[in-house]
C-alpha cells in the first residue's frame, strides 16, 4: 500500500490533529519574528540619530528619533527628551538612566511577541505526543486482548503511538530552537540599547 499523508493522518488520531495546529501556529510565529528581527538588523537609523545629537542638533535628532520606528531609535528619542534637564546639570545622569531603563522595559514586549507561544509548545508538544502514545498502546492492547484474528486493529494502534511521537517532537525541536535563538537575538539587541544610549549621553554632554 502506497504511503500517503492522509493514511499518516489517520493514523495519529485526534492527537495528531492537535500537533498539526501546534506547528502551524509555531512556523508563523517564527517566520513573524524572523522577519522582525532581520528588518532590525538592518536599521542603522540610530547612526544618525547620534550624529546629530554629536552636531549639537538635539531637536532635529530628536525630530529623526520621532519619526524612526526600530526599537533604539524610540529609545534614544526618550533619552533625548525625557531627562527635562540640561546635560550640565547635576541630576541629568541620574534622570537619563531612569528614562533609558523605563524606555528599553517598554520596548521589551514587542521584542519578546510570541516568545511565551514557542516555549510553551517546546515544552507541552512532547507530552501532547506522549498522551496519543498512550492512547495508541491502550487501542493496540485492547484489540490484542479481543482475540480476534484480524491483526489491523493492532497495527492501527501501534502507527497511533509512533506517529503521535514523532508529531510532538516535530513540534518541540523547532519551537524550542526558534525560541532559544530569538530570545538570544532580543538580548543583542537590549544590549545595542544600552551601548547607542551611553553614546547619546556622552553626545548630548559635550
Amino acid at each position: 500500500m502506497d504511503f500517503t499523508w492522509s493514511m499518516m493522518i489517520q493514523a495519529g488520531g485526534p492527537v495528531l490533529i492537535l500537533l498539526i495546529f501546534f506547528l502551524l501556529a509555531a512556523f508563523i510565529a517564527i517566520g513573524e519574528r524572523w522577519i522582525y528581527f532581520k528588518n532590525l538588523d538592518k536599521s542603522r537609523e540610530h547612526e544618525e540619530i547620534l550624529r546629530l545629537a554629536g552636531a549639537g542638533k538635539a531637536s532635529e535628532a530628536l525630530s529623526f528619533a520621532r519619526s524612526a520606528r526600530s526599537p533604539v531609535a524610540y529609545v534614544l528619542a526618550e533619552c533625548i527628551s525625557g531627562p527635562g534637564e540640561s546635560p550640565a546639570d547635576g541630576n541629568f545622569s541620574e534622570r537619563f538612566e531612569e528614562v533609558k531603563g523605563r524606555a528599553i522595559a517598554e520596548k521589551l514586549p514587542e521584542m519578546e511577541r510570541f516568545f511565551t507561544l514557542l516555549a510553551t509548545l517546546g515544552s507541552v508538544s512532547p507530552f501532547i505526543g506522549l498522551l496519543g502514545t498512550v492512547f495508541g498502546i491502550i487501542r493496540a492492547f485492547m484489540e490484542l486482548g479481543g482475540g480476534g484474528s484480524d491483526l489491523s486493529g493492532l497495527n492501527a494502534g501501534i502507527a497511533e503511538a509512533l506517529v503521535a511521537t514523532a508529531a510532538g517532537l516535530l513540534v518541540a525541536i523547532p519551537a524550542t530552537f526558534a525560541y532559544n535563538f530569538l530570545k538570544k537575538k532580543a538580548e543583542a539587541h537590549v544590549l545595542t540599547m544600552e551601548v547607542q544610549a551611553s553614546r547619546l549621553k556622552e553626545a548630548l554632554r559635550r
